[in-house]
């Protein structure tokens, strides 16, 4: 007999007491570690989760929960160290906030699921998007208040998707078809009337960034590259002027080029250093006649002479540039300046009787608006009558759709 026998004491008696003493004495890893050399594993689980208790560290909370649950022995002690694991996981996971990876708050819900932490595990389902999930869960834990409020949250952002779906899908319909305008007055009307309008945003700042506000543009037409001013008259100055001249000795507005009663005439507009042709200033308006070479502010030339078909070409600063002083003629149809209050665009109209033109398989309407990359054939799917540079931009400090100032009489220097 040995002498735990004798004295009526089963083997590990002594260990027990000796952790409970220590339990007492509040030290509670020599706790754990007599409570499992006395075969008292459920024992050490609970004093562990004391630990966890103990701690300040939720780091070390989780450490001390997940050494319960692998230690304890009885399944519902194990699992109630699961839970209390998760627990602590998920409030860690959602106080980090974005920076946490969805596979991190997929384990913990899955975890919080397993300890039967139903409702938790739903919020964890529901901070990955995971409705189907977080239904589940919740119609498991019998949270039918919850769980109709998520039907109908779901409902709602399903109708909110699908609407954004048809905006945006609206959007880049009207893009493809060219008909620009429409595709603003769309993206806009959705920004004002809902909050989360962000893949709308950016929807529109691409279309503008592509838009073609004039007047200046490039078209590359039988392999030749075209560089034309739009607009019924155009300007030339060193400020906002349809053709820019970087002179100080040019006025912001200098002269000013558009159809008068005997044709196509060049007028100064009452600058300080005036505009001369073989030395005399002109003071009133000049026919181009068959052409002109005249003198900016004394020192920068500048050629007009008549278009082939209509308007003028102006040769200045080593640029040659296309004037049509009107709609220019392009293939069937034509291509214009339209001005909208505070907006321009470059627009594509078709001539009653002319075949329509085609940009990819869409067929486009009458007047459309035109930007930078556009390629328009006379065909569905054909080979491009005419080209806009994908490079082709407003000129640096006018946003897209802003005109230029028009000039006045007598514009200052």
């Amino acid at each position: 007999m040995s002498l735990f026998e004798w004295f009526g004491l089963k083997r590990g008696d002594g260990r027990r007491r000796a952790a409970e003493a220590k339990e007492l004495a509040g030290d509670l890893a020599g706790a754990v570690e007599l409570y499992l050399e006395a075969g008292m594993p459920d024992d050490a689980a609970r004093v562990l989760l004391l630990r966890a208790d103990a701690e300040r560290s939720v780091e070390k909370r989780i450490a001390f929960c997940a050494s319960a649950s692998r230690t304890a022995e009885s399944p519902e002690l194990r699992r109630a160290a699961l839970g209390r694991k998760a627990l602590l996981a998920f409030d860690l996971v959602r106080a980090r906030g974005a920076s946490v990876m969805r596979g991190e708050v997929l384990a913990v819900a899955r975890e919080l699921e397993a300890a039967g932490e139903l409702e938790r595990a739903a919020d964890a389902y529901a901070l990955l998007g995971d409705a189907e999930s977080e239904a589940r869960v919740l119609a498991a834990a019998g949270a039918i208040d919850r769980l109709e409020e998520r039907l109908r949250a779901s409902m709602t952002a399903e109708r909110s998707q699908r609407a954004l779906d048809v905006a945006l899908r609206r959007i880049a319909d009207l893009d493809r078809m060219a008909e620009r305008r429409e595709a603003i007055s769309v993206a806009e009307a959705w920004m004002a009337e809902n909050r989360d309008s962000e893949q709308v945003a950016d929807a529109l700042r691409g279309l503008r960034a592509r838009l073609l506000a004039g007047p200046i543009v490039s078209i590359e037409q039988g392999g030749a590259l075209l560089r034309c001013a739009l607009g019924e008259e155009v300007t030339i100055g060193r400020g906002e002027a349809t053709i820019a001249v970087a002179s100080r000795a040019v006025s912001r507005i200098h002269v000013r080029i558009r159809r008068g009663p005997s044709g196509v005439e060049v007028e100064d507009l009452g600058t300080r250093n005036g505009t001369t042709l073989a030395g005399a200033r002109l003071t009133a308006p000049l026919p181009v006649g068959r052409g002109v070479q005249i003198l900016l502010g004394g020192e920068v030339p500048c050629a007009i002479a008549p278009g082939e078909e209509r308007g003028c070409v102006v040769e200045i600063a080593g640029e040659r540039l296309v004037a049509p002083l009107g709609d220019l003629p392009v293939g069937p149809w034509r291509i214009g300046l339209d001005r909208a209050g505070a907006s321009a665009f470059v627009v594509l109209k078709t001539p009653p009787g002319a075949p329509p033109p085609f940009l990819g398989d869409y067929q486009l309407a009458a007047s459309v608006e035109l930007c930078a990359g556009d390629a328009v054939a006379a065909t569905r799917g054909g080979t491009a009558v005419f080209r806009l540079p994908a490079a082709d931009r407003a000129p640096a400090g006018r946003p897209p759709g802003r005109p230029p100032d028009r000039p006045k009489e007598g514009g200052p220097a």
